[in-house]
């Protein structure tokens, strides 16, 4: 998402709104909803694993932002 939402907004600007928006949201963010994260964090929290739990959520949401971070790195660093 990062290197997209980088390629798209600072080194591609042609690219209209509305293409932008769809891959973004349409395409990127079918891989990364936020529902299906939460219904993992349930799934794990009602095996009684309390730790297993904690440690799944806050991990995907720590390595998300890094995720995004590393395509934001990327993308400027290959289109400079």
């Amino acid at each position: 998402m990062g290197f997209f939402a980088t390629l798209a907004l600072e080194r591609i600007p042609t690219i209209p709104p509305e293409i932008r928006l769809l891959v973004a949201v349409g395409f990127l963010g079918s891989y990364t909803t936020f529902s299906t994260y939460g219904l993992d964090t349930i799934n794990v929290l009602r095996t009684g694993n309390l730790l297993r739990a904690a440690f799944y959520w806050a991990g995907s949401a720590i390595l998300g932002v890094i995720g995004v971070q590393l395509g934001v790195i990327i993308a400027r660093a290959l289109w400079k």
